[in-house]
């Protein structure tokens, strides 16, 4: 973690003209002989005393101490030198609520309604110095092992910004201006807790962190999916994965979709998902490669999955999958056809094709068109991903093999022996 070189500054402790308040005094004299705890000590026994009126004032220069407590640790902690996690915690925490206690009481009207305000400025100005404190606290916690302590301060980090002393449109500001410090906590949160076996906070932490594009958000989808299978929610899982492959276009996500599909035999809810896909992003690759999917690997309706696989490559021509399943669907067609017996010579011995050899020749001719317009798109597959052959290797092999393109098959042989 980079180097902290923030600091607190503070005021020097100034006395009250009221006898009910000589803690303040004492608190004083304490702090300038260097006895910080004990001025820290004398604050806390002060706001107990039901006589102590002056809460605002109190709990400022309670504060103001426990500042000056906490300033020397993290100056350690910016140098990089071992400091005291526990008094750095401790105090952090003590500053925070105190600030806030002496901004509730300093808003608060008097017995005629009135507000005199003194501490507002300096409360809110304190408190705005110290918003990424706890996040370092919770990094510092995490390297030393203490995963709860560290879980407790990252909450805290993230919940900062909603503290009574910002208002609303400030609390927006800061979430804004520090979005991906905030984005990375939730992340953060959501992987402690589903380590923590606490499912459904993952699954929140996950969710805020969603909430904007982040580059862990794989990772974010996995821990909703694997925690909705720990709580037994298949409806949330799968529409989990559905909303995973939308928008993170990763292969893995859209076959682990289309599995469920296929292995429940249930098309018409694939096709429901394929097209509410569509309707909802009309202009979404993913959509439309999805939809094609459906129509080349369930309902084996394939000029329907190359019309689909068309659009989704007129959004991203390099797109992988969409050049490989074209490809496919075009393989798959004349296949089809072969095995359902549309072609009267092709296939058959050569005494029977002998017999009308201009029609065998027009029928070989249409069946080679099909893998001419494949090939372009496996040769595509091959070129944007040369170092994965499993993905095209063996259907180049297939497609040189019946164009009888004989010195290009050899090529290809060579690389499958090689896988």
């Amino acid at each position: 973690m980079k180097k902290i070189i923030l600091t607190l500054t503070f005021g020097v402790i100034c006395g009250s003209t009221l006898a009910q308040n000589n803690a303040i005094y004492k608190a004083q004299t304490l702090t300038e002989k260097g006895d910080l705890q004990g001025a820290a000590a004398v604050f806390e026994e002060a706001l107990k005393n039901p006589k102590t009126t002056k809460f605002a004032e109190m709990y400022h220069k309670a504060a103001e101490v426990n500042a000056q407590i906490f300033n020397p640790e993290l100056i350690k902690a910016s140098q990089g030198v071992p400091f005291d996690t526990l008094l750095f915690v401790n105090s952090l925490d003590k500053m925070v609520d105190y600030y806030t206690r002496s901004h509730e009481a300093d808003i608060k009207p008097d017995e005629k309604g009135r507000v005199k305000s003194k501490f507002v400025a300096a409360n809110h100005g304190r408190m705005l110095s110290m918003l990424d404190y706890y996040n370092y606290a919770a990094i510092f916690m995490n390297q030393n092992g203490n995963i709860e302590k560290s879980t407790e301060l990252f909450e805290k980090y993230l919940a900062l910004p909603k503290n009574p002393i910002f208002s609303s449109h400030e609390t927006d500001s800061i979430y804004a201006s520090k979005k991906t410090a905030y984005s990375q906590t939730a992340v953060n949160l959501a992987l402690l807790s589903y380590n923590g076996k606490k499912w459904d906070k993952a699954i929140t932490y996950a969710d805020q962190a969603l909430s904007s594009d982040t580059l862990s958000m794989r990772d974010l989808y996995i821990i909703k999916m694997q925690s909705y299978v720990e709580k037994g929610d298949s409806v949330m899982w799968l529409k989990t994965l559905t909303e995973a492959v939308s928008r993170t276009e990763s292969a893995n996500f859209m076959q682990n979709l289309l599995y469920y599909y296929v292995s429940h035999n249930d098309l018409a809810a694939a096709e429901k998902m394929a097209s509410d896909m569509v309707a909802a992003s009309p202009n979404n690759k993913i959509a439309w490669y999805m939809k094609g999917c459906v129509e080349l690997n369930m309902k084996k309706d394939y000029q329907a999955a190359k019309e689909s696989f068309e659009k989704a490559l007129s959004y991203d021509p390099d797109f992988l999958e969409a050049n490989v399943n074209m490809a496919s669907a075009y393989i798959n067609q004349i296949v089809a056809d072969k095995l359902a017996g549309k072609f009267k010579y092709v296939g058959t011995n050569k005494a029977v094709y002998k017999k009308d050899e201009a029609a065998y020749n027009k029928e070989l001719s249409t069946i080679k068109s099909y893998y001419q317009k494949a090939l372009p798109y496996m040769e595509k597959a091959r070129a944007l991903a040369p170092n994965q052959p499993k993905v095209w290797a063996y259907t180049l092999q297939m497609i040189y093999e019946n164009l009888q393109m004989k010195a290009e098959k050899a090529e290809i042989d060579a690389v499958i022996e090689g896988i």
